[in-house]
């Protein structure tokens, strides 16, 4: 098992990391030709950040890390996007971006409950 301060540094590290890339023009994102690329990028930075910050709360021993996680990944997608509209003139603040952003973190949130109730104990 990693160290507790790994999860905790990782899911910092991935905040700062999405916070930078968000807030910066990215033209250079691979494109797929879907219509949709932007939320599906939306749907997994998120999705992850979710995971990650469940990993962090959950090594600490904290009750209900998948509600927090959820919760910090929610609020943080929307203050993200609330600052791209505010201080950057290249991005754009999205209402579809955040249902994305929300999405991510939902699905992730659903993986980890069904795992959870499902995960059989050595006996």
């Amino acid at each position: 098992m990693l160290n507790k301060r790994v999860f905790l540094f990782l899911a910092l590290i991935y905040s700062v990391a999405l916070a930078a890339i968000s807030l910066v023009k990215n033209d250079g994102l691979p494109y797929f030709g879907t219509n949709y690329e932007d939320k599906i990028y939306h749907l997994l930075a998120h999705g992850i950040l979710c995971f990650l910050w469940y990993k962090a709360l959950e090594s600490q021993k904290i009750k209900r890390p998948i509600v927090i996680a959820l919760i910090i990944s929610i609020i943080y997608g929307i203050i993200i996007e609330v600052l791209q509209g505010q201080l950057t003139t290249t991005r754009d603040a999205s209402i579809g971006d955040i249902l994305a952003n929300m999405a991510g973190a939902v699905v992730i949130s659903l993986i980890l409950t069904i795992r959870r109730k499902t995960i059989v104990k050595n006996l």
